[in-house]
């Protein structure tokens, strides 16, 4: 596919310097909301462990990993095919029609899943409430996803990213706010949900009619919806399944220990999202121009930009797992009116995972680019298996401990498995595409 095939954006229309400008606010914006998303947990965390006790934060910690996890439900991995449909192979409407079906399926399956642990792991009804409207204040989030990821489409990220920034600060601000008069986790919670889903749908307003974005679109048929959820599900699968793996150590320590030892091990993963938050400030902004490079045939390039693109994490992570030895236990300890000296090592082994957790999410945006992502799900399913018999095994054995070399193990054993399926998938999918210009070259002579 030549440059020339590739949609144009509405970035094009615009003279070189408003280009600049907005692409610039697109890096900084972006950090702003990655920085939010990623710390929203923590600051909520910091809030808590201040007005409630150490059992309502580990209530808080297992209901916000149960939420994100079915939070990728809602998004159904869509958001990076979004972005690199370049040729607007579906419309908007059929990506926001997709979306809402998704975000559907997102709210029922968390509630069933959260009445089957109420029931087989002996729930309180506050922490069964607490963990019912986590899961719809994150469906708030997939919905929007679907508008940020069509402005990213149009070269605007800067938009969304504003939005969401907004968005958030807000919705902090609000649950602070409740907390500090009420003290209660469940009352903060359902008011920080009801005033972000307000203000949503107060912003999506505002874009449309200050940026005519998204650019106007109809729906062709549902059965181009249901297509694109077809072509999302392997990616889908794969961050539901990422994910778990992530989170399969609190699951252990949910079914195997209390509510305040999940808070301690809460507190020292925290560190573990500065590492996959450093790394997506690089490369999320690239999806689409690395989706360019691909589809344009410019292979070296791309190869080398995902190569210093993993340089790149590998320095981040090192950095990383300096300031969790030099001052990781001091800032915790004060971040959380807490002591965890005792967990130094603790840290230090789920920072190292989080550097081989960014390299795996690096390496599944790849395989996305090159549509391999037929090979995601059976990978990512056996991954799964092996974080859920770790996590239960090491958790029994070691405790908080055990958790962290469960988790640090199953993110080193897919960084390497999903960056050999990335090179592997290149060096495939560049046969075919060599295979075929030689088969369109010989019918040439011929003709």
């Amino acid at each position: 596919m030549s440059p020339t095939d590739i949609k144009a954006s509405k970035l094009d229309e615009l003279s070189e310097a408003e280009q600049r400008k907005i692409k610039h606010g697109a890096y900084r914006w972006n950090s702003v909301g990655g920085m939010l998303f990623a710390l929203q947990s923590v600051i909520m965390l910091i809030i808590l462990t201040r007005v409630c006790d150490v059992y309502t934060a580990g209530i808080f910690t297992i209901a916000f990993a149960n939420s994100n996890l079915f939070l990728n439900i809602g998004k159904f991995g869509m958001r990076k095919f979004q972005v690199s449909d370049r040729n607007l192979e579906y419309s908007f409407k059929e990506y926001q029609a997709s979306r809402i079906i998704s975000c559907v399926a997102m709210l029922v399956a968390s509630c069933a899943y959260i009445a089957y642990s109420t029931v087989t792991l002996g729930y309180s009804a506050e922490k069964t409430l607490v963990m019912i409207v986590m899961c719809v204040f994150k469906a708030i989030d997939a919905f929007e996803d679907v508008y940020t990821g069509a402005y990213q489409r149009e070269d605007r990220l800067d938009v969304g990213a504003k939005m969401i920034s907004i968005r958030m600060v807000f919705a902090l601000v609000a649950f602070a706010v409740v907390a500090l008069m009420t003290a209660n986790l469940l009352i903060s919670l359902t008011a920080s949900t009801i005033f972000t889903a307000v203000f949503l749908a107060v912003q999506i307003r505002y874009v449309r009619s200050r940026y005519n974005m998204p650019a106007p679109s109809y729906l062709r048929s549902i059965r181009k919806v249901f297509q694109l959820l077809r072509e999302c599900l392997p990616v889908f699968a794969a961050d539901f399944l990422l994910f778990y793996m992530g989170s399969a150590p609190k699951y252990a320590i949910d079914a195997l220990m209390d509510d305040a030892a999940q808070a301690y091990y809460g507190y020292i993963a925290m560190p573990v999202f500065v590492v996959t938050l450093l790394a997506s400030f690089v490369y999320n902004p690239m999806i689409a121009s690395l989706t360019d490079q691909w589809q344009s045939g410019k292979l070296r390039e791309f190869v080398v930009r995902f190569l210093k693109l993993a340089g790149v994490i590998a320095l981040i992570t090192a950095v990383c797992v300096l300031g969790a030895w030099l001052i990781g236990i001091p800032v915790l300890n004060i971040l959380y009116n807490t002591q965890l000296a005792d967990y130094l090592a603790e840290l230090l082994i789920l920072v190292i995972g989080g550097g081989f957790l960014a390299v795996t999410t690096l390496a599944t945006l790849g395989i996305t680019i090159i549509r391999f992502q037929k090979v995601l799900i059976p990978l990512y399913a056996a991954l799964a298996v092996l974080a859920f018999l770790a996590s239960n095994s090491l958790v029994e054995a070691m405790g908080i401990t055990g958790a962290s070399w469960a988790y640090f193990l199953v993110m080193a054993v897919a960084a390497v498995i999903f960056t050999v399926a990335f090179f592997i998938g290149i060096k495939l999918k560049h046969a075919t595409v060599t295979e075929a210009a030689d088969l369109s070259d010989d019918s040439s002579d011929m003709g």
